[in-house]
């Protein structure tokens, strides 16, 4: 048996293919087809403005904290990068370690972050 593997940007076309495959095994040729898997490749460019945006966000959030309590947030005492959750739309896996999901075409990309602020 002999391994193919398609990659290609245009991934209807994988799709396409990956669903006419099936008339091979129809015409009794010996054929195992996977699905397809999709991958983000564009993380590195994202990663910057996905890491500022969690940043202001857990800022936003500090502020409605102590604004709630009477005080008021001081300046930022540490910060830390997380991991990026690639999941399908719609799905609440979350993961320690981080997840890439390849089997959906439409993703989410979720950016943790762990942000101190000293509290006045």
């Amino acid at each position: 048996m002999t391994n193919v593997q398609i990659q290609s940007s245009d991934v209807n076309k994988i799709a396409r293919i990956s669903r006419e495959s099936t008339e091979l095994i129809e015409q009794d040729i010996q054929f195992e087809s996977l699905a397809p898997e999709y991958f983000y490749t564009k993380l590195e460019e994202l990663k910057i403005e996905m890491l500022a945006a969690a940043t202001e966000n857990a800022k936003e959030r500090a502020v409605n904290m102590t604004n709630a309590t009477g005080n008021t947030i001081g300046f930022m005492r540490s910060a830390r990068m997380g991991v990026f959750q690639i999941t399908p739309v719609n799905s609440t896996e979350v993961s320690d370690w981080g997840i890439n999901d390849t089997s959906s075409l439409k993703k989410k990309v979720t950016a943790v972050v762990t942000v101190s602020f000293a509290i006045k």
